[in-house]
């Protein structure tokens, strides 16, 4: 069960890289606007103002499709610099209040506030405190929700938005649950919505109707989660010594790729690409004194014409990956260990490429996992248009 004492903030900040861009020119405050890759490219939105979204338009849509639903449209191409100046300044603000945060973004935290003394102690009054001085100091507006756990902290984030405070207390939490909407619930996108409703499930109160086992038969490991979150239930930390587990580099193309050997003539450069990535995160994982890490296998994604993916993942019975983790060096081994998971994930759809993506997944190094030999494991899995 949730512990009645604790108290989590969640902070979302309203799209904030439009409102970064508002404040600094205010010719664009009252038009719609959007961050992201231009109309005639294969792009999609980072985010979109209020007045955008009055459209339709939203994040992750491609930019072609924005500005079809909103002629007027202004979309302006990401300054990740100036917002990650801004993300410092906002979360220094959560620091002044409690150690215990978790950083999901640039523009989104959860706060443990638990044993907080300011305020009172009060994580209501803590939430209002935050806004305000975000707003103070970066003329930036956020959302802020407040509850007993991260579940509910995130979904009354989003209640009042945009500069909204919503607070569900304890006492509260069984009259709020039943009538929240499972679209809601993170995790919860439009295919899992879809199944849900056929099963005549659109409500967390319809969630405990069904019962438990019905919701493991249909949704496995998730379905206990749904069941837990349909009574309030969230008993996750805020954790605040996330370790990042992988790291890839996607690549969408200005035109279908047609055929493998052109996808697969894509596979170096992006390897290339994600090798940098990875020793700059190798250099700030040490100097901050990290565990030790070590690679645990690789990854391709294709994204097809038509927006499903595949993605494929395999381990090494060999060190070719702890021989890559440690030089940083790509040679013909490493290319043809990435080139047969492309060739795997390509044979599976065999259609047209949009994206191909290449990535790396870590884990902390132990005796075990470092000496013992790795049983060889392939993810097969689709995803569904954004």
């Amino acid at each position: 069960m949730n512990n009645p004492a604790k108290k989590i903030i969640h902070i979302d900040m309203d799209c904030f890289y439009a409102q970064v861009e508002m404040r600094d020119n205010p010719k664009l405050q009252n038009i719609p606007l959007a961050i992201g890759g231009k109309p005639g490219t294969r792009s999609v939105l980072c985010t979109a103002n209020y007045t955008a979204r009055k459209y339709g338009v939203r994040s992750a849509m491609p930019s072609n499709t924005a500005v079809k639903l909103c002629p007027g449209l202004v979309i302006m191409p990401p300054n990740f610099h100036k917002y990650k100046k801004e993300s410092e300044i906002i979360q220094e603000v959560f620091y002044e209040y409690t150690d215990l945060v978790e950083p999901l973004s640039l523009d989104e935290a959860y706060l443990d506030v638990s044993n907080c003394t300011e305020c009172h102690g009060s994580a209501t009054l803590i939430a209002k405190e935050i806004k305000r001085k975000i707003f103070e100091r970066t003329g930036l507006t956020a959302s802020a929700g407040v509850a007993p756990n991260k579940f509910l902290a995130k979904v009354a984030s989003e209640w009042n938005k945009p500069n909204g405070l919503f607070v569900i207390t304890p006492d509260k939490v069984m009259d709020f649950v039943p009538t929240l909407p499972v679209k809601k619930i993170n995790g919860v996108g439009p295919v899992t919505a879809a199944r849900l409703k056929e099963a005549g499930i659109e409500t967390c109160g319809d969630i405990k109707k069904l019962g438990l086992r019905k919701l493991q038969m249909h949704f496995s490991s998730f379905g206990e989660t749904l069941w837990d979150y349909a009574h309030g239930i969230d008993n996750r930390d805020v954790v605040t010594d996330w370790t990042r587990k992988s790291l890839s580099c996607e690549q969408t193309y200005m035109s279908d790729i047609d055929n493998l050997d052109a996808c697969l003539f894509e596979v170096p450069s992006l390897l290339e690409e994600v090798t940098d990535r990875l020793m700059r995160f190798k250099q700030k994982h040490e100097s901050k004194g990290g565990g030790p890490l070590r690679l645990k296998k690789g990854f391709i994604k294709l994204k097809f014409h038509n927006f499903k993916s595949v993605t494929v993942e395999k381990t090494r019975t060999d060190d070719l990956l702890d021989q890559f983790w440690q030089s940083g060096s790509i040679n013909a081994d490493i290319i043809e260990y990435f080139k047969e998971l492309l060739t795997e994930a390509y044979m599976r759809n065999p259609i047209p490429v949009r994206l191909i993506g290449v990535g790396l997944r870590f884990e902390e190094a132990t005796p075990e996992n470092c000496s013992d030999a790795q049983d060889e494991i392939d993810l097969f899995s689709f995803d569904f248009p954004l």
